[in-house]
């Protein structure tokens, strides 16, 4: 049976509402629907990757970036995907490698310098890491996500008044950011220590 055009259109858009309720598993069954007529549709191999990643099968998720990257080899938004599952399992050298591709095409890339700086963190190159967060809060400095790793940085630093600063950014452009509150009473808790001390 050969699918036509508005067919796989149409199936395609079924996997993405199941993705987007949350329905993973259903959402690949769709796309494996897809890809077994059409096996380069870009975008069903491209939601069937964020999809596996959901289910933090990132080794599966890269396999269907890189058939993504064959059809589209200058999607940059797909690179972005895959060096972020590869920081997920932790080959930390390959996405900071892939992340440096990213950021010299589009140097203001927030969500690269984010996924470069976390790469750089886990290979111990702390100083990378901060000067990449502090460009991405430049590029956005309502972007929450890189206020939290730049927070949790210095916590990892033990600079916890610079920690606690960021989280405090954090908690003024989003009220209810459950993450900055708990690293925040985390930094609080590791001060009083600090000065309870002898």
């Amino acid at each position: 049976m050969t699918l036509q055009k508005e067919d796989v259109a149409q199936i395609v858009d079924l996997a993405d509402e199941k993705f987007r309720r949350g329905q993973f598993s259903e959402a690949i069954s769709h796309y494996d629907a897809v890809l077994e007529h059409v096996p380069h549709n870009f975008r069903a191999l491209h939601n069937k990757g964020l999809a596996l990643f959901a289910l933090n099968k990132f080794e599966k998720s890269i396999e269907c970036y890189d058939r993504a990257l064959e059809v589209r080899p200058s999607a940059l938004h797909v690179k972005l995907k895959k060096a972020i599952s590869l920081n997920s399992k932790r080959d930390f050298n390959g996405a900071k490698s892939l992340l440096d591709e990213i950021t010299s095409l589009a140097p203001t890339n927030k969500e690269a310098l984010n996924a470069r700086a976390l790469s750089e963190f886990n290979l111990g190159l702390d100083t990378d890491g901060i000067q990449d967060l502090k460009k991405a809060i430049e590029i956005d400095p309502s972007y929450t996500m890189a206020w939290n790793n730049l927070g949790c940085f210095y916590l990892g630093l033990g600079e916890l008044e610079a920690a606690i600063e960021c989280f405090d950014q954090t908690l003024v452009i989003d009220t209810n950011n459950y993450d900055a509150f708990l690293l925040k009473d985390m930094a609080l808790e590791r001060q009083e220590r600090k000065t309870k001390r002898p």
